[in-house]
């Protein structure tokens, strides 16, 4: 089980889904478990820039959206 008190229960800005975002030990993080690309990462970094004004962190089923949105967009 995940000490929850070395992270931080969010919102989802994107779905507004709760997830834990392992802030304080990104080694724990669920998106560390992803296989994003740099150009995934170059994708979704550009997204909530222009989506929220700032880089913030996506639950892990947005990520996963943002990362087949953007293999689509490709082909």
């Amino acid at each position: 089980m995940i000490d929850t008190s070395k992270h931080a229960t969010d919102s989802c800005p994107r779905c507004g889904n709760l997830f834990t975002c392992g802030v304080n030990s990104v080694l724990k993080c669920d998106c560390m478990w992803l296989d994003l690309s740099p150009a995934d990462l170059a994708y979704i970094r550009e997204y909530t820039e222009l989506t929220f004004g700032e880089y913030t962190c996506l639950c892990v089923s947005c990520l996963r959206d943002l990362q087949a949105e953007r293999i689509q967009s490709v082909s």
